[in-house]
């Protein structure tokens, strides 16, 4: 085997996996709803839920939430879910300054008070959704916007499925 071509394994392996490109990212997988995702350097698991839906990570400052989960898709389809869900972030107060939303992802973006808001959902290969929720302070956006990026590019199915994107957009700024 050549050099050559461990090499190139290499970089294709990093580039399919960017949560693991570097040691100071997490991974996590959800084994109910079948996805995996990237936790960026200074979080830590606060909780993981009873009913293994997700988990809630916290930055070390406690500033910052992430929280980290699948869905069941009721009524209606992806993009009714995640109409739904914008919604309901609405009546928590928070003001949805960008939303996109696809048959197979969606991202939305807003503010309340000095805290910004970012959501990302994906659709998973049985018809469900995994979703990033995070939440930090606006004097830190700078330092998040690369980190939203590559939590968008590592939100997908365990194994792969044709319905969830293989490389959606990355993450707008506010």
């Amino acid at each position: 085997m050549s050099l050559k071509y461990v090499l190139s394994a290499v970089v294709a392996l990093t580039l399919s996996f960017p949560a693991f490109a570097a040691d100071d990212w997490t991974g996590y997988a959800n084994p109910r709803f079948g996805f995996g995702a990237a936790v960026p350097p200074g979080f830590a698991l606060a909780q993981e839920s009873d009913n293994g839906d997700g988990a809630t990570f916290r930055s070390d400052d406690g500033r910052s939430e992430l929280l980290l989960f699948g869905t069941t898709i009721v009524d209606g389809d992806f993009s009714d879910e995640v109409r739904q869900r914008i919604v309901w972030d609405r009546s928590e107060g928070w003001a949805i300054t960008y939303d996109k939303v696809t048959k197979g992802w969606a991202s939305y973006s807003g503010a309340r008070g000095a805290d910004i808001l970012y959501v990302r959902g994906v659709l998973l290969c049985d018809g469900s959704a995994a979703y990033f929720h995070l939440r930090y302070p606006q004097d830190v956006l700078a330092q998040f916007n690369p980190l939203i990026g590559r939590m968008v590019k590592a939100l997908r199915p365990a194994g792969g499925c044709g319905q969830s994107p293989k490389a959606a957009p990355g993450a707008a700024q506010n």
